[in-house]
């Protein structure tokens, strides 16, 4: 107890500084380059590390805070009263509000036989991605798009490269003041690099995912509805937005 205590003081101290943006690049970056060896950081991942904001700039997201930090702050619900007092977030603010939701959709159950977890560093991100692959060798599989997103314009599908593996862990990001993603297992999948260019700006790459078994989501989905199709039927394919990540098996092998 007296061990947590101090790790929290320290949280407060390096918020209350603005420090974290400094610490997170140093850790976070060394360990991405122990554990994924050859493997480049996504632009995704990159703005986590260096988001240029500090906690006085909230509500912009802190990025990624050291694993010791993020692991010393209350993420459950019955604690948000805790987190919000470490954070300085006011209880009852639309931020606030948010926060809570997302406690609530990390610690909803998962569907059976799912993998399913929330990361609060980009160790814990790491590490149990790995886990619900069943493998350390693993790869970050992100769309190629502008920060902002892509622009709002019609689109022509110029190449379809297919992602290898059966499934894919999917993460994505959610509201709190510094980065939590809440990943889940696709189940059986295919995964898609598609390269789309468009009509006035741009060419863009997006990854996918194509769940091939539907059978066991919740008939109100609102894929069904949009597509007009039923739990079981046929694949529901969804784009992945900037931010989001695609953890996929590393089938590629060193040379001898």
């Amino acid at each position: 107890m007296a061990r947590f205590a101090t790790v929290l003081l320290a949280a407060a101290a390096l918020l209350a500084a603005g420090r974290l943006t400094h610490a997170a690049p140093s850790t976070a970056g060394v360990f991405w380059r122990a554990v994924l060896p050859g493997s480049a950081v996504p632009d995704a991942v990159l703005r986590l590390l260096r988001p240029g904001s500090n906690f006085a700039a909230a509500p912009a997201a802190l990025g990624f805070l050291p694993r010791h930090v993020a692991d010393a702050i209350p993420f459950t619900a019955p604690a948000l009263p805790s987190a919000l007092a470490l954070l300085g977030v006011a209880p009852g603010t639309a931020q606030a509000a948010a926060m809570a939701e997302t406690l609530r959709t990390c610690e909803s159950p998962p569907l059976a036989g799912e993998a399913k977890f929330c990361a609060t560093s980009l160790e814990a991100l790491v590490e149990h991605a790995m886990e619900a692959l069943g493998t350390r060798r693993v790869r970050a599989v992100t769309s190629t798009l502008p920060r902002a997103g892509a622009p709002l314009q019609m689109y022509t599908v110029r190449a379809v490269r297919p992602v290898d593996g059966a499934s894919f862990v999917a993460c994505h990001d959610e509201a709190y003041p510094y980065t939590v993603y809440r990943c889940h297992g696709t189940g059986p999948a295919r995964g898609y690099m598609v390269e789309m260019e468009g009509a006035s700006e741009g060419a863009i790459t997006v990854a996918t995912v194509c769940h091939t078994d539907t059978s066991r989501w919740n008939p109100e989905h609102v894929s069904f509805k949009l597509l007009g199709t039923k739990p079981g039927g046929a694949p529901i394919c969804h784009l992945m937005p900037y931010g989001h990540i695609i953890w996929a098996k590393n089938v590629k092998r060193s040379p001898a």
